[in-house]
């Protein structure tokens, strides 16, 4: 693969804004571990997401499908196959765990059920009508597997994108009703059976601790415009998950309200983008490819930052490119792959 016709193929301007995002990340991953000498783990991570999303971005439609589907099939046997291993992390079976390494299946499959689903809408479109019945069972199937673990959280976000798609597609408004329907069964039927959900909830609604979303706050609240300085807020040593689901919260205290704005800005920036993309697309497929792919990315961002604010439940869920983990980057730097190769010139038709 030649340098210059990568680069000339590639959607430049959102290639340039998820490398500096990814950077972001690695500089508050820098400030979590206050180390700055020796290289981390999320530096690596990075490393590896760029090669990933350099690779997939080169590759053909029909290879990105043929990915897709071995991807989705390998995830879907380790989401089984976490129901019989005795490995819990607070109550729920959602990572596998390999050596000092956790992998979690959920987060990963997030990308590949998009294009797959994209590919049977677009087929169902096309007259072959019982592509969208399986492509149905098949959601069925992985919310019924990610609700098992449980986790409430990556149910919706996954339901959410399922249903925009649907709805991208033009297929009827009441199987979006039907699907939003779904959703709210399912919230409402997680918050009597599953204790952990119910907690969140509670404390959200100011009924329970809201030990983590204070602290949260207040770290916003302590940062103030500027911030204190890489590594040196106290809070994150406080919060649980300060590295994951609450890295925006040690972003507002270490770095700053400009900060946090920066990574708000490139966030939206790279929707946008995408989205005046899919205005110039013609291709049934691409078009739902995409638009599932950067909904998926936009409320899974929406999410995490909203949750550190308070504004809404905590979902556990992390930030895209920016929280550390290894499973979130790799499921991120392959759904940048897929967007970049999905708007690459070389794959007009």
């Amino acid at each position: 693969m030649k340098i210059r016709n990568f680069w000339s193929s590639i959607d430049q301007i959102n290639f340039i804004l998820i490398l500096i995002l990814g950077l972001l990340g690695v500089l508050l991953s820098y400030s979590v571990n206050q180390n700055f000498l020796l290289i981390n783990k999320h530096t690596i991570f990075y490393i590896f997401s760029l090669i990933i999303i350099i690779l997939l971005s080169q590759q053909s439609d029909k290879n990105i499908r043929r990915f897709a589907l071995f991807g989705f099939v390998v995830l879907l046997i380790l989401l089984v196959s976490l129901l019989f291993f005795e490995y819990e992390v607070k109550g729920a079976k959602r990572w596998l765990k390999i050596y000092s390494f956790s992998f979690q299946p959920s987060e990963v499959i997030k990308p590949f059920f998009v294009i797959l689903v994209s590919w049977g809408i677009a087929q169902s479109i096309q007259g072959r009508k019982y592509f969208i019945a399986a492509t149905f069972i098949f959601f069925i199937i992985l919310i019924t597997l990610v609700l098992m673990q449980p986790d409430l959280g990556m149910t919706i976000l996954i339901g959410s994108t399922f249903f925009c798609q649907l709805f991208i597609a033009g297929l009827p408004i009441i199987l979006v009703i039907y699907g939003l329907l779904l959703i709210i069964s399912v919230s409402i039927f997680a918050y009597f059976f599953l204790d952990h959900v119910k907690n969140r909830i509670e404390s959200f609604l100011g009924n329970a601790d809201t030990y983590q979303i204070d602290l949260s706050i207040k770290a916003f609240k302590s940062g103030g415009i500027l911030g204190k300085g890489p590594g040196q807020g106290d809070l994150k040593e406080k919060i649980p998950d300060a590295n994951t689901d609450f890295i925006f919260a040690v972003a507002g205290e270490e770095l700053g309200l400009i900060f946090c704005l920066i990574i708000l800005i490139i966030i939206l920036s790279i929707i946008i983008k995408t989205l005046l993309k899919v205005l110039k697309v013609t291709n049934p497929y691409k078009i739902i490819a995409i638009s599932g792919l950067i909904c998926s990315f936009g409320l899974q961002s929406l999410i995490n930052i909203l949750s550190a604010l308070g504004m809404i439940p905590t979902k556990g869920m992390t930030l895209p490119f920016v929280s550390y983990g290894g499973s979130s980057m790799l499921a991120t730097s392959i759904l940048f792959g897929f967007l970049l190769s999905l708007t690459n010139l070389k794959n007009n038709e």
